[in-house]
């Protein structure tokens, strides 16, 4: 009973405490006078410490988070322009513009002109014996008993 009694009283004290700014402002609308309201610094804007991150995008129906165009442009000074903003506004879901221009700058020029599309390597066509060895190991992974996954027909 008295475990009870506590109880009521904490809940109690509890509304009380988060209604009293309430009761302020109602008290000195009604008194007609307006309380001295202190200077206050201007907010600094918001910078997440923590990128939004992708675990809430695996629904068909997520909405994707918008990505702070300050923060797209603090990526950018750090990566190499042939990354196309969508690319980084994606990598902006799991990592920080810091990390992001640390990740980018160990990836090499040239590895990333390929990656992008943009490599100026002569595609050769393959040999007929590569061609023939490619086809020889692909039939030998379809005849191996990795792909029966469990069933014992």
């Amino acid at each position: 009973m008295w475990f009870v009694l506590i109880i009521i009283v904490v809940v109690l004290g509890v509304l009380a405490f988060l209604r009293y700014p309430v009761y302020q402002r109602r008290r000195a609308a009604r008194t007609g006078g307006e309380q001295p309201r202190t200077e206050q610094p201007r907010p600094t804007p918001y910078k997440p410490t923590r990128p939004p991150g992708t675990a809430d995008l695996d629904d068909v129906d997520a909405i994707r988070p918008d990505i702070d165009a300050s923060a797209l442009a603090e990526a950018r000074t750090g990566v190499s322009a042939e990354v196309p903003d969508g690319v980084l506004a994606d990598a902006l879901l799991d990592a920080t513009p810091e990390q992001l221009q640390h990740l980018f700058a160990t990836v090499p020029d040239e590895v990333m002109a390929a990656a992008m599309g943009k490599d100026n390597v002569q595609r050769r066509p393959h040999k007929a014996e590569d061609l023939a060895q490619l086809r020889s190991v692909g039939d030998s992974l379809d005849e191996l008993e990795i792909w029966s996954f469990g069933d014992k027909n």
